[in-house]
């Protein structure tokens, strides 16, 4: 399960990086919480190494992805809870 999660990582990472935008930045994001997820339930040695890799594969600018996510999820629910009104 590790290859796969890390390969479904890389496929995302790459994905974002040639089309970058909220879609492909939230897909990253997905993968790493399925990967952190996964790893939390891992033995040390194998924790250990699979979050070595994950960062090796996330980008430097993976903070600013998970903000620009951030800010398109709130607002989408500022203009949902709008349309309610």
């Amino acid at each position: 399960m590790l290859i796969k999660y890390l390969n479904d990582l890389d496929r995302a990472v790459q994905r974002a990086q040639t089309q970058p935008g909220p879609e492909q930045f939230s897909r990253c994001a997905d993968c790493v919480d399925t990967l952190e997820t996964y790893l939390d339930g891992q033995l040390e040695p194998l924790k250990r190494k699979g979050f070595e890799i994950m960062e090796q594969l996330l980008p430097a600018d993976y903070e600013s992805w998970l903000a620009e996510v951030s800010a398109s999820r709130s607002m989408a629910m500022h203009s949902q809870l709008a349309g309610s009104l």
